[in-house]
């Protein structure tokens, strides 16, 4: 009996070999994964950070102006220079950039045009109800979507189907702020049910939730279905029928995982556009969050509190994105093995 490690035989030998030769090249694939992933990370937020100043520094909008015209006076040519000396606006753009983004680096995102408040101040004040409506909305899509996908996907090209590529064709082209505007008409003012004005709590936050959430799940929705559809017509979808499994067991047992890793990527690409969207929907409904407060900044081209949203708006959904592919890699690692083989 081989008992010594010294003693294996050859056979354990080489395969023990194998295995740890194996370990060592996922090892060094993760590590080159994660360094392509930070090095990219990096880039494109760099890139965003360059083209959200420049953009705003050509602005016609002139922040100085805003500033004099805030305070209800005329604005002149002295008092145009003063402000923008005041504001360092009078500096070359390279300058102005590498200041800002250099005090980003130490926490400080710059005083806001806008409010006159430190841009951090700022978004601590307005994140966290803009956080609760996008929370709330993932929420909605979550469910709704993975129900009405596998509804549709059951009752294929039949009533139910039909009624729901309708409405999902409906929501796709309907304006976030039409959809608002006619919820707020609906169920706020002919059928009292919700105020005009933005009701304490979660409440309040059902409307702009549902204006928010309702073209996504109608994108959605017609994604799952499709890739639903396309699991159905597998190997082992044709073996679950053989061993008399009912279509909804199968979709729900078999299909339902498979058909994910689609839905996540389209789900976590929305991530970024929920915030973004938001500032839209916050407007209608008259919500105090981050849309709206990037809505008022770009009317005053105020640069640093623009550039401080746009760097975490992109960088949620860079963190969404990578978060999806990990996902999808957990739920179906075989994709990935297929990938790499094709």
């Amino acid at each position: 009996m081989w008992t010594a490690a010294g003693n294996m035989p050859p056979a354990a030998v080489i395969f023990t070999a194998w295995l740890a030769w194996i370990n060592r090249e996922r090892r060094e694939k993760m590590k080159s994964y994660w360094i392509k992933r930070i090095v990219r990370l990096l880039i494109l937020l760099l890139g965003v950070s360059v083209l959200c100043f420049v953009l705003t520094a050509l602005s016609s909008t002139d922040p100085a102006v805003y500033i004099i015209r805030r305070g209800n006076l005329s604005p002149t040519p002295e008092m145009i220079a003063q402000v923008r000396t005041e504001l360092g606006l009078d500096q070359p753009l390279p300058v102005r950039y590498f200041n800002w983004i250099g005090g980003i680096f130490h926490g400080d995102f710059g005083e806001s045009v806008f409010s006159t408040n430190e841009v951090a101040e700022d978004l601590a004040r307005y994140f966290p109800q803009t956080l609760q409506l996008v929370v709330l909305s993932l929420a909605e899509i979550i469910v709704f979507s993975i129900l009405l996908g596998v509804l549709c996907a059951a009752k294929k090209n039949k009533l139910t189907d039909h009624i729901m590529r309708i409405i999902s064709l409906f929501g796709i082209c309907i304006p976030p702020f039409w959809l608002g505007f006619l919820l707020l008409l609906g169920f706020a003012v002919e059928i009292p049910i919700f105020s005009v004005t933005p009701a304490p709590g979660i409440v309040g936050l059902i409307l702009p939730s549902i204006t928010l959430s309702f073209p996504v799940i109608c994108s959605t929705v017609r994604v799952f279905r499709a890739s639903l559809l396309e699991e159905m017509h597998r190997d082992y979808v044709s073996y679950a029928r053989a061993n008399g499994m009912t279509v909804n067991r199968i979709l729900w047992t078999k299909a339902l995982r498979n058909a994910l890793p689609p839905v996540i990527t389209l789900f976590c690409q929305y991530v970024s556009y929920l915030i973004a969207g938001s500032a839209v929907v916050e407007k209608v409904f008259s919500i105090k969050g981050v849309g709206n407060y990037l809505m008022n900044c770009i009317m005053a081209a105020d640069a640093n509190a623009i550039g401080a949203c746009m760097l975490i708006i992109a960088t949620l959904y860079l963190l969404a994105e990578l978060f999806g592919e990990i996902l999808n890699r957990l739920l179906c690692p075989w994709r990935k093995e297929e990938s790499d083989v094709a």
